[in-house]
């Protein structure tokens, strides 16, 4: 075993203060590099954890500022600042329990009276974080479709069809969405049918459970995800449980770094466990953990809008697999594992985009436009395939669309370049891809506010209408049809007005036509789900 480092309280002391200075000045990757430098000097003070977690917290890095506060309240039960920190980590995480339990003690800790003018304000902080944690623990109860019995039973669900239609396709050469469909859903089917599988086989007197099952689960749900998310749905409320309960298990099992903390400590682990384990195992142990986070954050997304959670959690992804690259650049496929390959990078990138496009639509604050823009333009340039490739488009698309319908300035310029890329993503995908219908749409809507002529507007509404004829062969089942219809409807309308007023000869193809509004589907039955902290 290696010789335990002697303590050096002075070299740490000095490091800690060269640390705080960066960080006053906002240099934050540098007053980690320092905190970090210290610890190695000083591994028994808290201080030093705890000043780390505030460069992570400011970083976005919430895995790991979480895990320095874990540290340095070990350390040193009683340390406030320490507390107050992981409240805000865990909030960040929404683990509100988790938050809730930090906040607490972080105010037990306080003194009960003549506080400091910053004790009080420390109060006053965790009061607030307190009160918010609650607040958020009581909207924890979410939804999710619900797709029911009947509706499996139709045989009219995406999947269904994609699997009844895809030879068919085949037969012709036709470029469909049926494949991508129907091979997502199968890596979630069988994910969903492992699951069920592990059972519980004993509970010990302290909760904890000894499970027996199938230990690549979440790699078919992740593989899923990344493949097409539309195949996500489930109306089990005892879902979350079960799947929380599946990532620990195979967590454990394969001896994934989930609950050690974030890109960090594999990167310190990894190597030295490769070289005394080999790859068999560490392969294993890698992906694990890589796919629990893409799972974890596409999760809470989806269900809870956790976007800045599941932003975190694919750079995470994207972090571990690209220092994995440049480390093993050599190393095969089949040794390293699938998670180091293009194909499932480009996945997660795409998801990460979906995570930054969330949070930009509700106006988080963490991220601009021009952040999403740079992202997708990232993703077309490293892309393959039309998927990625047509979500990065249509995201800069709906960029510009904000900023031409928002901005008092001269708007023709990105209604341009929204109606551009917008049809730049419905060109990157099949015609009987709901997507593409649905981007072809928003070109027809810049092309209106542009004033183009009908010349130009009606025949794009008779493609628009052809390739609905052939989504909705796929796709009429809530909650993707009812979009699709109210599209139809209205480029119905468009058609059939201007059409009669040309036959009248009350406008000719030279004039503008005028789209009518959308009348927004009524919501699909919900179904509720609690999720607990993971």
């Amino acid at each position: 075993m290696p010789r335990e480092q002697p303590i050096d309280i002075e070299g740490a002391e000095r490091l800690k203060t060269q640390g705080n200075e960066l960080y006053g000045r906002k240099d934050y990757n540098g007053a980690h590099r320092k905190y970090t430098e210290a610890i190695k000097k000083n591994p028994k003070n808290p201080v030093l954890y705890a000043n780390r977690a505030a460069t992570l917290l400011a970083l976005k890095r919430n895995i790991d500022a979480a895990f320095d506060c874990e540290k340095a309240v070990e350390l040193d039960p009683t340390y406030i600042k320490a507390w107050g920190r992981l409240g805000a980590a865990s909030h960040a995480l929404a683990a509100w329990d988790k938050s809730l339990y930090a906040w607490q003690k972080a105010l037990d800790h306080l003194p009960k009276q003549n506080l400091s003018p910053e004790q009080q304000k420390m109060k006053a902080q965790f009061e607030e974080g307190l009160t918010n944690a609650k607040v958020a623990r009581k909207n924890i109860e979410t939804s999710v479709t619900a797709i029911s019995a009947a509706g499996m039973q139709s045989g009219k669900m995406p999947w269904q069809r994609a699997a009844a239609l895809k030879s068919q396709k085949q037969a012709v050469q036709a470029p469909s969405c049926t494949f991508v469909v129907d091979y997502a859903y199968e890596d979630f089917k069988n994910g969903m049918e492992g699951m069920a599988q592990t059972k519980v086989l004993s509970t010990a007197p302290d909760g904890k459970e000894l499970l027996y099952g199938r230990t690549n689960v979440i790699e078919c749900l992740a593989n899923a995800i990344l493949t097409d998310p539309r195949v996500f749905t489930t109306s089990s409320p005892d879902f979350p449980d079960n799947v929380l309960r599946q990532c620990m298990f195979e967590n454990e099992t394969l001896q994934g770094w989930v609950n050690s903390g974030g890109p960090a400590i594999v990167k310190k682990e990894a190597p030295g466990r490769l070289r005394s384990e080999g790859w068999d195992k560490v392969r294993m142990s890698l992906s694990v953990t890589v796919r629990i986070w893409i799972f974890n954050g596409f999760f809470r997304s989806q269900l809870l809008g956790h976007h800045d959670f599941a932003y975190e959690m694919y750079t995470n992804a994207l972090d571990i697999l690209a220092w994995g690259r440049k480390l093993w650049p050599n190393v095969p496929r089949e040794v390293r594992g699938t998670i180091f390959e293009n194909s499932f990078i480009r996945g997660v990138m795409k998801l990460q985009l979906n995570a930054m496009h969330g949070s930009v639509a509700r106006n988080e604050g963490r991220y601009t436009h021009q952040d999403l823009v740079n992202l997708a333009a990232d993703i077309i340039i490293s892309a393959a395939s039309e998927y990625p490739i047509a979500a990065a488009m249509s995201v800069i698309g709906w960029c510009h669309l904000q900023k031409a319908t928002h901005s008092p300035e001269d708007r023709t310029t990105d209604f341009k370049e929204a109606a551009k890329y917008y049809l730049d993503a419905a060109n990157a995908l099949p015609e009987d891809e709901e997507q593409h219908s649905l981007f072809l749409q928003k070109h027809l809507e810049c092309l209106c506010f542009l004033k183009r002529p009908l010349r130009d507007t009606l025949p794009l509404c008779q493609r628009i209408r052809k390739a609905l004829d052939q989504a909705l062969d796929i796709w009429s089942m809530p909650p993707f049809g009812a979009v699709l219809e109210v599209t139809l409807d209205q480029v119905r309308a468009f058609e059939d007005k201007y059409n009669q007023q040309i036959a009248d000869g009350k406008c000719t193809l030279d004039s503008v036509g005028e789209l009518p509004e959308i009348k927004q589907p009524p919501r699909e039955p919900r179904a509720s789900v609690r999720l607990r902290d993971a």
